[in-house]
C-alpha cells in the first residue's frame, strides 16, 4: 500500500444514519468523478486481472456501530490510540483526536473463480471493476460524512451557547444565595452579640448586687462578733479577776492556818518532849548523879538533832512557800497570755478587713477578666466570619475556574 495522505470519519453514529464502512484512499476533491474506462481497455486488462461475473452483487462489509463511551471526570490521555481489525485487511485505529481507517492486501486479494462462474460469464456484457464500486461508496460516505460533522458542530455550537446561559444564570443563583446567607449570619451574629452583651450586663449586675449584699451581711456578722467578742472579753476578765481574789484570799488564808497549825503542832511537841526530858533528867539525875554529864551530852545531841529537824522543817515549808508564789507567777502569766490573745484577736479582725478589701479588688479584677474575655470571643468571632467570607470567595472561583476550564474543553472540541 502507498503512504498517501488519508480521509477520517467518525465511527459512531447519533442520528441512527448507518453510514458504510470507509476504506484508505488517496485525497482528492470531494466532488471528483472515478475514472469510467472503456470496454476496449477492460478487455485489454482482462489477461491481468481477473474479473467477478456480471451476475454477482457488491461485497458486502460487517456493518458495526460503535457508541462512545460515557465521559468520566478523570483525565484521558489524548495521544492513546485504539487499534481493531474488523475483517482480515480492514483495521480502524482511534483516539481522542481523530479515527483512521486502513485497508491492507488482504482485503484486496482476488477471489479465485471457480469452473462454474467462468462458464456462466457472458462476453457480451462487460463486468464492473470492483474498484468503481468501493470508489462510489466513498464518495457517497464522505458526503454523508461532512454533512453528519456540519450538523455535529451545529449542534455543539448551540450546547454550548445553553451550557454557557445555564452556567451563567447558575453562577447569579448562587452569588444570590450567597450574599442573603450572608446577610442572614451578619444578622444572626449581630443578634447573638446583643444577646451576649445583655446577658453580660445582667450577670454583672447580678454578681454586683450579691458581692454588695455579702458585703452588707459580713459588715454586720464583723459588727455582732466585734461586740459579742468584747462583751465576752469583759464577762471573762470579771470573772478571772474574781476568781483570783478568791483563790489568792483562799492561799494567803490556808497559809496562815499551817503555818500556825505547824507552829502549834511543833511548840507542843517540843514542849512535851522538854517536860518528859526535864522529868527524865530529874529523876537519872536523883537516881544516878555519876551518869549526870554523860546523859546531858546525849541529851543536848538529841537537841541539836531536833533542832535541825525543825529546822528541815521550816525550810520545807519556806519551799511550799516558794512553790505557792510560782503558781501565783504562773496564774499571772496565764492572765497574760488570755491578754497577748485577745490581743491577737484584735489583729485577726483587722487582717479580715484587709482580706475583705482584698476580696473586693478581686471581684472587681474578675469583673475586669470576664469583660476582656467577652471581648476577646467577639474579636475571634468576627475573625471567623471573615475567614468564612474568603473560604466561600475562593471556592466560588474554584467553580468559576473549573467552569472555564470545561468551556475551553468544550471549545477545543469545537
Amino acid at each position: 500500500m502507498s503512504q498517501a495522505p488519508l480521509l477520517y470519519c467518525p465511527c459512531w453514529d447519533p442520528w441512527k444514519a448507518r453510514g458504510k464502512k470507509l476504506i484508505k484512499t488517496k485525497a482528492g476533491s470531494l466532488n471528483q468523478k472515478s475514472k469510467k474506462t472503456s470496454p476496449g481497455g477492460i478487455l485489454k486488462d482482462q489477461s491481468k486481472v481477473q474479473l467477478n461475473p456480471s451476475n454477482t452483487s457488491r461485497v458486502k462489509f460487517s456493518t458495526k456501530t460503535y457508541v462512545q463511551p460515557l465521559r468520566s471526570r478523570e483525565p484521558q490521555d489524548i495521544s492513546k490510540v485504539f487499534e481493531e481489525e474488523i475483517t482480515p485487511g480492514f483495521t480502524l485505529s482511534h483516539s481522542k483526536e481523530h479515527i483512521d481507517v486502513t485497508l491492507g492486501e488482504e482485503f484486496f486479494e482476488k477471489q479465485k473463480p471457480t469452473e462454474e462462474a467462468i462458464k456462466t460469464t457472458v462476453p457480451g456484457t462487460p463486468p464492473k471493476l470492483e474498484t468503481e464500486d468501493v470508489v462510489a461508496d466513498l464518495v457517497e460516505q464522505i458526503s454523508e460524512l461532512t454533512a453528519i460533522i456540519e450538523q455535529l458542530r451545529r449542534d455543539h455550537q448551540v450546547t454550548h451557547k445553553q451550557m454557557e446561559k445555564d452556567m451563567e444564570e447558575k453562577c447569579n443563583e448562587m452569588q444570590e444565595e450567597h450574599d442573603n446567607k450572608m446577610r442572614e449570619i451578619q444578622g444572626f451574629h449581630i443578634i447573638q452579640v446583643n444577646n451576649l452583651e445583655e446577658q453580660y450586663k445582667k450577670e454583672l449586675r447580678n454578681e454586683r448586687a450579691t458581692a454588695q449584699e455579702k458585703l452588707a451581711t459580713m459588715q454586720k456578722e464583723y459588727k455582732y462578733l466585734k461586740n459579742a467578742f468584747r462583751m465576752y472579753q469583759d464577762s471573762i476578765s470579771d470573772e478571772m479577776e474574781e476568781k483570783w481574789l478568791r483563790r489568792q484570799a483562799e492561799w494567803k488564808k490556808s497559809e496562815r492556818t499551817e503555818r500556825e497549825k505547824a507552829l502549834l503542832q511543833q511548840k507542843q511537841s517540843l514542849t512535851k518532849r522538854f517536860e518528859m526530858e526535864l522529868e527524865e533528867q530529874k529523876k537519872i539525875i536523883q537516881n544516878n548523879s555519876f551518869l549526870l554529864g554523860r546523859v546531858y551530852e546525849q541529851e543536848r545531841e538529841e537537841f541539836e538533832k531536833q533542832k535541825q529537824t525543825a529546822l528541815e522543817n521550816i525550810e520545807a515549808l519556806n519551799a511550799k512557800i516558794k512553790t505557792l508564789e510560782n503558781e501565783m507567777n504562773e496564774k499571772n502569766e496565764t492572765l497574760h497570755a488570755i491578754a497577748s490573745s485577745l490581743h491577737k484577736a484584735e489583729l485577726e479582725l483587722q487582717k479580715e478587713k484587709v482580706k475583705m478589701a482584698d476580696m473586693e479588688k478581686t471581684i472587681q479584677q474578675k469583673a475586669a477578666a470576664v469583660e476582656e474575655k467577652y471581648r476577646i470571643n467577639i474579636a475571634s468571632l468576627t475573625e471567623e466570619n471573615n475567614t468564612l467570607r474568603r473560604k466561600l470567595i475562593e471556592k466560588n472561583e474554584e467553580i468559576f475556574t473549573e467552569r472555564a476550564q470545561k468551556s475551553s474543553i468544550f471549545g477545543m472540541f469545537d
